[in-house]
């Protein structure tokens, strides 16, 4: 028997935490997953009394939604324990939730954006819980970042669990570079989507102002389930002082929950073939 695949929770008793937990046993029953609590800590002591906590939390989530986690609590740092561990035990996913971008994080940037740096796979952060309908509609930005083609291994994962359709939003350039390659990620977008029969539509965005804006109110208009990007792995000071793109749509205000992908140095048919997509 194929061993199991697990989905991390990045669990800290919060109601986004709630959420995060109701998505990912949603996608553990469609892909049949684990799913982990996982708890972080910042002390030893601290461990006995979070497990006991957690012990309670597993009995509540099997009585409510005849599922049964189980969990780890560790001692770390959440900013880079939560990646350590998903990496350790290749986890197929980590669902976390967030607030969005409160208080002190519109300055020093988006608490989820730096607990997702460092992982190797997909994170799902999500503000709200899972609505009826299951990764129906999915809006796929295209910009001209070369690491953008990663994403579409997981657009045909996904199509093959849910029967996704893809919006492919364009980003509009005025530079010839940055323009071209824009179209070249399109063409390469289209060509595999098309390739493995996924349906999808494209659709240009206005203007070339305020990409992560016009990304987030084109999500809200056709009732996305869901918006998948592609995050850098190293954002300096000024990437969270100023905005980068990636903060602003994992903390939209639309509370639409969001895939992060990585940009990683493998084919396409090989990733698809480590149990990935079909």
């Amino acid at each position: 028997m194929e061993e199991k695949r697990t989905i991390i929770v990045a669990w800290d008793f919060s109601n986004v935490a709630e959420y995060a937990l109701q998505h990912a046993i949603r996608f553990a029953e469609k892909t049949n997953s684990q799913v982990l609590l996982l708890n972080i800590v910042d002390a030893e002591h601290e461990i006995e009394n979070i497990e006991r906590q957690l012990n309670i939390v597993i009995d509540d989530v099997e009585r409510k939604y005849n599922f049964k986690p189980t969990f780890m609590v560790k001692v770390g740092s959440i900013f880079s324990t939560i990646a350590e561990v998903a990496n350790e035990i290749e986890a197929l996913l980590v669902f976390m939730g967030t607030h969005g971008m409160k208080g002190m994080q519109k300055i020093t940037g988006s608490w989820a954006l730096k607990v997702i740096e460092g992982a190797k796979m997909p994170f799902v952060v999500v503000q709200r819980p899972p609505r009826d309908e299951q990764f129906e509609n999915i809006v796929f930005p295209v910009d001209y970042k070369k690491e953008g083609k990663q994403k579409v291994a997981w657009a045909l994962y996904l199509n093959k669990l849910y029967k996704s359709k893809f919006f492919l939003y364009v980003q509009q350039q005025t530079d010839p570079k940055l323009k071209l390659q824009v179209h070249s990620n399109l063409v390469y977008t289209k060509s595999i989507l098309d390739q493995n029969e996924v349906e999808y539509e494209q659709v240009d965005a206005p203007d070339n102002k305020n990409y992560a804006d016009q990304v987030i109110a084109f999500s809200e208009k056709v009732h996305a389930n869901a918006i998948v990007i592609t995050v850098h792995r190293h954002l300096d000071f000024a990437d969270y002082m100023f905005g980068a793109e990636e903060q602003k749509i994992i903390a939209n205000k639309a509370l639409i929950s969001v895939i992060t992908v990585f940009p990683k140095e493998v084919k396409l048919g090989g990733f698809l073939g480590h149990g990935y997509g079909a």
